[in-house]
This record gives C-alpha cells, sequence and structure tokens, in this order.
C-alpha cells in the first residue's frame, strides 16, 4: 500500500518551531532593506514593509485557523496532495517533471481508476500518493503542483511553505497598488488601505489556496496591461508586458477559468475608452464609438470562444448550466454547512439571470452583513463589507450622481474597476449561495470595488476643499 496522507493533521516538526520565527525575520530584515533602498525616489515605499508584513502574518493566522480551529480543509488536501511531489523529486527528478508538465494531458484521457492506476507507477511507497480527487482534477492539482516547489525548499513544512507564499504573492498586490498610484499619485495612503490592507484579502489570499494564486495572477495581469496601455511607443515593452499578460491569463485559465469571462470583457471595455480618449474630434468620437465597442465586445467573446477549449465547463456556451448547477451543489448542508442565502430560483434562462442581478450582485458585494456572520472569520468579513457598504453609501449622499458617472467614464482604470467588481459580484452571487465560500470567491473584485470607490470620494473632497480655498 501507498500512503495518503492525512487531510486534517499536520506533522510539525521541533525544528519547525526554530525556522518559522527565523523565516519571519528574515523576509523582514529583506523587506527593510528593500524598502530603505526604494524609498528615496519612491514614497509610496512607505507602505511596503507593512503591507509585506501584514500579508505574511495573515498567511500565517490562515494556517493557524485551519489546522487548529477548522481541523483541516482544502488547504490541507492541496499540501496533502504536493507532499508526494516534493518527496518525488528527489526520488525521480524526470518523473516529478513529467508529473508536473504532462499530467494535465493523460488525466484527460483516464477515467479516475485510470489515473489512480498510473499514479501508482509513477509514485512508490517512500513518495506516498496524491489525493485522488486532488490529482485528477488539472485545476485543483494545478495548485499542489505550484506549491511543490515551496515544500522541496521549505523541507515540507506546511507552515513554512504558507509563509514563503504569502510572501512571494504579495508582489504582484504591491505592483497592482503602483498601477493604481500611475494613475492616482496624489493618493498615496488611501490607496495602501485599499489594496494592500484589506484583511479578508490578506487572509484568504495568502495560503495554499486557488483564490491566493489566481488573485495573484489577476493583479499582475491589470499591472501589465496597464503598463501596455500607456507605454510610450517603446514596441519591447508593450511586447514584454503582452507576454505577462498572457501568461497570467494563462495561470487564472488553470486554475479558475470562470474569472476569465469577466476579465477579458472588462479588459476590452477598458482599452475602448483608452481609445476614445485619444479621439479629441467630438463629432468623429460619436460616429467611431458604436464601432470601437463592438469591435471590443466582439474581440473580447472571440476570446472567449478561442479559450473555450480550455475552460471546459466555464466556456461560454456552458456557463449559465454551469452556475445552475453550482448553485445548487453549494446549498448541500451536509457538504457545506447551513450557512446559505437564497436568490431564488434559477431555471437557466438568460431573463431569469437578469431577473436576480440586483440581490445577486449585492450579495456579490456586500454579503456577509454582519448579522450572517456565523464565525469569528467570517465576522472579519461582514465587518469589512459593512465600511465598504458604509462607504458606497456615503458616496451616493454626498456626491451627485452625474457627477460619479462623469468620473467613473473619464478615467478607463476607474471604468474596469467598477465594471469589473459589479460583473464580478452578479456573477458569485448568482453561483453562491453559501457564505463560507462566498467570502474566499469575492477576494478578486474586492480591492477594485474599494478603489473606485476611494478615488471617487477623496475626488469629491478634493475638489470640496480647493471650492472653499476660493481655487
Amino acid at each position: 500500500m501507498i500512503e495518503t496522507f492525512n487531510l486534517g493533521t499536520i506533522e510539525f516538526e521541533f525544528w519547525e518551531w526554530i525556522a518559522i520565527p527565523a523565516f519571519i525575520a528574515i523576509i523582514y530584515f529583506l523587506g527593510a532593506r528593500y524598502k530603505i533602498k526604494k524609498i528615496g525616489r519612491n514614497p509610496e515605499y512607505k507602505y511596503f514593509l507593512s503591507g509585506l508584513m501584514f500579508k505574511v502574518f495573515a498567511g500565517l493566522f490562515f494556517g493557524l485557523i485551519y489546522v487548529f480551529y477548522y481541523g483541516g480543509g482544502d488547504t490541507i488536501s492541496y499540501y496533502s496532495s504536493a507532499i508526494p511531489l516534493s518527496k518525488l523529486f528527489w526520488e525521480n527528478t524526470i518523473d516529478y517533471f513529467d508529473v508536473i508538465f504532462y499530467s494535465d494531458q493523460i488525466t484527460e484521457q483516464y477515467s479516475q481508476m485510470e489515473w489512480e492506476a498510473f499514479t501508482f507507477n509513477v509514485f512508490t511507497p517512500t513518495t506516498g500518493v496524491p489525493l485522488s480527487f486532488i490529482s485528477h482534477d488539472p485545476k485543483t492539482f494545478m495548485v499542489s503542483k505550484l506549491t511543490s516547489p515551496l515544500l522541496i525548499v521549505c523541507g515540507n513544512s506546511y507552515f513554512l511553505t504558507t509563509i514563503v507564499l504569502s510572501m512571494l504573492t504579495y508582489f504582484p498586490l504591491w505592483r497592482l497598488y503602483q498601477t493604481m498610484l500611475r494613475n492616482f499619485p496624489i493618493l498615496k495612503k488611501e490607496l495602501a488601505w485599499g489594496v494592500l490592507f484589506i484583511p479578508s484579502v490578506a487572509f484568504w489570499g495568502s495560503g495554499i489556496m486557488k483564490d491566493t494564486f489566481t488573485f495573484a495572477a489577476v493583479a499582475i495581469a491589470i499591472n501589465a496591461f496597464d503598463h501596455i496601455m500607456n507605454a510610450k511607443n517603446v514596441n519591447i515593452i508593450r511586447f514584454w508586458y503582452f507576454l505577462i499578460l498572457i501568461f497570467s491569463l494563462f495561470m487564472i485559465i488553470s486554475i479558475k477559468p470562470y474569472i476569465i469571462n469577466i476579465l477579458v470583457p472588462c479588459l476590452g471595455l477598458w482599452l475602448v475608452v483608452v481609445l476614445m480618449v485619444k479621439i479629441k474630434n467630438v463629432i468623429f468620437k460619436f460616429i467611431v464609438l458604436p464601432v470601437l465597442f463592438t469591435l471590443g465586445l466582439g474581440g473580447s467573446l472571440f476570446v472567449l470562444q478561442s479559450l473555450s477549449g480550455s475552460m471546459d465547463k466555464f466556456a461560454l456556451d456552458k456557463a449559465v448550466e454551469t452556475a445552475v448547477i453550482t448553485n445548487d451543489d453549494l446549498k448541500r448542508e451536509e457538504q457545506y454547512g447551513s450557512n446559505n442565502f437564497d436568490i431564488g430560483t434559477l431555471d437557466g434562462s438568460i431573463p431569469n439571470l437578469i431577473s436576480k442581478f440586483p440581490q445577486a450582485t449585492f450579495a456579490g458585494l456586500f454579503r456577509p452583513l454582519v448579522i450572517e456572520s456565523a464565525s469569528p472569520v467570517m465576522l472579519l468579513s461582514g465587518l469589512e463589507n459593512l465600511a465598504l457598504l458604509g462607504l458606497l453609501v456615503l458616496t451616493l449622499v454626498k456626491i451627485k450622481f452625474r457627477l460619479i458617472l462623469h468620473l467613473i467614464r473619464g478615467n478607463p482604470l476607474l471604468l474596469f474597476c467598477f465594471s469589473f467588481a459589479i460583473l464580478f459580484g452578479f456573477m458569485i452571487g448568482i453561483t453562491t449561495p453559501n457564505f463560507g465560500a462566498l467570502v474566499r470567491f469575492k477576494i478578486p473584485l474586492t480591492p477594485f470595488l474599494a478603489v473606485g470607490l476611494i478615488v471617487i470620494y477623496s475626488t469629491y473632497k478634493i475638489v470640496n476643499q480647493d471650492n472653499k480655498k476660493g481655487l
């Protein structure tokens, strides 16, 4: 028999008690040196170290919660399936890289029983074997494969691997903060709060989970796309960031392809607005707008259709059916608990989905509410949602709606933030009636919603102050 590692417990070696604080101290020291090196010309690096340590401790807290409070979960399954890969690296490096790079193609051809037979030919009693329900699904196994190099470096320690993963995935988040800062340079502190210090994003985006990798990939994609849009006719720079964009989209498709269904059209809208801003003639702009919008929408649909082979049940022609199935599945209390909400019956028709837009979008953006929080972790998300909802209400009360639309329409990145947040909120609100899953799934939208609201409200405050000064 080949060992399958336990789903609910973590082997904690004595040396880890020394290694964990040592790793954290090293990360702090390196982060402090990097901050000192950069802060002279880049004042925003004032927030670099505090953001880094916030995320590292959030990752450590995530691991402690799942190991000692929940006693298991998806993160343990991914970790347990990465251990055999790590051990296989030392035992047979060629087989390790075969599994890393070629197992997806093999999995598509094999049934689960055939796949299990195949893994027993590769793995040994010494390495152990990955969990079959993880390894037979390429999208879940990708998390274990991406984690395995970190386990190799970290001696198969769950907590050390989580800390290092938290550190590495901080850099895409920092790049996202810098992207926002390039567009709104006077809001350094406000944008730091909106991107770097959101508790749920740091918590759910730092552990060994799908969400950690996909959110990092979304942040990389936004940073790359912004560079492509703003490069000053330097083709080599554009090409480099285009390659980064393609890589980040590939990462998302490999783990959570449904994110692409929202991300690509919103990037297309961003591109259309950038092109429109460059047209100065009002009459010509009025004529060209429908053409650009059609090309942007058509191009986005073409890209999504081209990727349909890699997206399986999340392809455009299957997306509605998948939404209904996922919604029904996440209502199973014996599997996911009873902390659910109900937006009504989904029958798979477009009119039915549209009728659910207000309540599904509100759920995706602002639920769970504080009164719906059934655990300390969910209460944290509830308080965060309350703050975002309060900022939205304050913005709508203080600022004329016409001015809000004018600000959004006039800035491509701001338009992207709101379009992505709203559409993504609708998508997860319609498919995720379980609060436990919802708080994880929504982290890609949260920074963009926060940034959008922060920019609009801060603009109002600045204009109001200037008016009082007679400027």
